[in-house]
């Protein structure tokens, strides 16, 4: 597979310190692209200009925009996006939106990310019975769920992508199975939305998580909840504000104590927004737009097959799946001291993860067959 064929040296002038630095680390968090920079700035202009008159209107359309370009992006409805501050917060309204019995259980993976088990494990408070499904070499094991479904499961929380090694979940079998056992089916979507195709609408997902720190190039503090038109009427907001209710725009009256709650997702959204950062994410979803997911899925896999070649020549030991329906833009690798590797390919300004006992590689659409052949040759 060769890498997709883009105008990389473009899209590398969004990222300047490509010129001293090899980053392989958008699994921690993405580096905001030059044109999102260039929005904050604008965002503040807009404070100290004129255009300050139109702030609201201005600030709203940019999150309608933010809200049609995610939809497009996981193949839903813009109605069914709510703007997030964290993936921890759309994985709360589930938590605590769904009608939870003592007694019902929720199914987790035992190699699940710590943001996709604490909101969850919070509910034995209320009796909820929390299992970890037991995963098979480190992944989510399917046949181990399907075993320990029974009357009482009533929720399956997972991630797309697996933080530590990359392993990307079968998300259209397991939704499949969540459907005919009426099972509620919650994604952490942190590790693959902006790097992987994803149809949220075949994979049967019930309620999306998702922050923009990482592969949606955007700042902490933003990100996004998908919920299903249908899975919507299963969960009550367990907290409400004042903007999870539709004030057309006229702010001129607030004493209106009778509106309902939007009949969209936006009425999990429930104060005011960052506005700047707003400035900030709809840029990135943007660029990412211009690339397209999918060139960018393919670009990926081809920089980290450079990748996987030289370590099957040098004896080191894969932690990532190579099954093809497996595989993301995160490939681990251990052998040969990793800790020590990981401390020489930062003294040699290359940036990637150690998580686990292996070293974990993440490019992204701008880096290049030579920034990989970079990394191998310190290996």
């Amino acid at each position: 597979m060769k890498p997709a064929k883009m105008d990389l040296s473009s899209y590398r002038k969004e990222f300047p310190f490509t010129d001293k630095v090899i980053f392989f680390n958008h699994a921690s968090f993405g580096p905001l692209p030059q044109r999102s920079w260039n929005a904050t700035e604008e965002y503040y202009k807009c404070l100290k200009l004129e255009k300050i008159k139109n702030m609201d209107k201005v600030a709203f359309g940019k999150l309608d925009e933010i809200r049609v370009l995610i939809a497009d992006m996981i193949k839903a409805q813009p109605e069914e996006i709510a703007f997030a501050a964290n993936t921890s917060y759309g994985l709360n309204v589930a938590a605590w939106g769904l009608d939870l019995k003592p007694g019902d259980k929720i199914l987790l993976s035992d190699v699940e990310f710590p943001g996709n088990t604490y909101p969850w494990t919070n509910l034995k408070q209320k009796g909820v019975i929390i299992e970890f499904v037991p995963s098979r070499n480190r992944c989510f094991d399917i046949d181990n769920f399907v075993r320990a479904i029974d009357t009482k499961t009533k929720v399956l929380a997972i991630s797309f992508v697996q933080f530590f090694n990359g392993f990307k979940n079968d998300l259209k079998t397991i939704g499949k199975i969540c459907e005919e056992k009426d099972i509620f089916f919650v994604v952490d979507g942190i590790q693959g939305v902006g790097c992987l195709d994803l149809d949220v609408k075949e994979c049967k997902i019930d309620l999306l998580a998702n922050g923009g720190q990482k592969w949606l190039l955007s700042s902490p503090g933003t990100g996004f909840i998908y919920l299903s038109s249908d899975a919507k009427r299963k969960i009550n907001p367990s907290f409400f504000g004042w903007m999870g209710v539709d004030w057309e725009l006229n702010f001129s009256d607030l004493f209106k104590f009778d509106l309902s709650p939007f009949p969209s997702v936006r009425k999990f959204e429930i104060g005011t927004y960052p506005y700047s950062l707003i400035w900030t994410m709809r840029s990135s979803l943007k660029l990412l737009w211009e690339v397209g997911i999918k060139n960018i899925e393919r670009h990926n896999l081809a920089l980290l097959d450079l990748l996987i070649e030289h370590l099957k020549e040098k004896n080191y030991q894969i932690t990532s799946s190579l099954d093809a329906n497996h595989r993301s833009s995160i490939l681990s690798f251990s052998g040969k001291n990793a800790k020590n590797l990981y401390q020489q390919l930062r003294k040699n300004n290359i940036i990637a993860s150690l998580r686990e006992g292996s070293i974990r590689v993440a490019p992204h659409f701008y880096n290049t067959p030579d920034e990989m052949e970079r990394l191998i040759e310190l290996l």
